[in-house]
């Protein structure tokens, strides 16, 4: 299957929009740096971006969604 097409799209920048939260209080709220939160918003360089399990983890249990919420698949 050729995946030059497709990329992994974050959808953190709607959500953080959507609960009207800070990326400043996010990343203080997890304990995560905040530029690796605006990355994500910004789905900066997702294709050699490694995102760990803890953040995905941190990011879903703060906004009470699941990693399809936060994560989607679209074609270029």
């Amino acid at each position: 299957m050729d995946n030059k097409d497709w990329v992994l799209y974050c959808k953190l920048g709607e959500i953080i929009e959507k609960h009207d939260v800070s990326v400043l209080k996010l990343s203080e709220d997890i304990n995560h740096r905040r530029t690796t939160i605006m990355d994500l918003m910004h789905n900066k360089d997702m294709e050699n971006k490694r995102i760990p399990a803890s953040l995905i983890t941190k990011l879903c249990v703060y906004f009470n969604i699941t990693p399809n919420d936060l994560f989607e698949i679209r074609k270029l």
